[in-house]
């Protein structure tokens, strides 16, 4: 039962694994937070409850990777953007559906929408234009 999870980034990729993008809403300030925080970040209050995110959202920025991580150089280049939600938290993923060899066509302000991929055994949250 997801009230039953603790707000934690391990419990935002149990919810990963289902193909469910969740936060949590401060119960007292109904501030909404994603990923989940076990405080919430307006008020410092306690009395949180998980929330479904419905995944769409605007592109706020993006960058070019090319230069990548060791456990991400098989797909450099690639575009990693921070993602404004319909509910209102940003998160940052890696863009998929782009062509990073034509960086002009990515829009500031374009509609997302979150996906999953599996890659090396980990369900990753990723968005693609909607």
């Amino acid at each position: 039962m997801d009230d039953e999870k603790p707000f934690t980034v391990k419990s935002f990729y149990e919810f990963l694994k289902e193909r469910r993008l969740m936060g949590n809403l401060c119960e007292e300030c109904k501030t909404l937070m994603a990923p989940p925080r076990i405080t919430c970040i307006e008020c410092r209050g306690k009395r949180l409850r998980w929330y479904q995110l419905s995944g769409k959202g605007i592109l706020e920025t993006f960058t070019i990777v090319h230069v990548a991580p060791t456990f991400l150089k098989d797909k450099a280049p690639y575009a990693v953007g921070i993602v404004r939600l319909s509910e209102g938290p940003m998160l940052t993923a890696r863009l998929l559906g782009v062509d990073v060899q034509r960086p002009k066509g990515i829009k500031i302000g374009m509609p997302l929408a979150a996906d999953y991929v599996e890659e090396d055994g980990k369900t990753v949250l990723v968005f693609k234009p909607a």
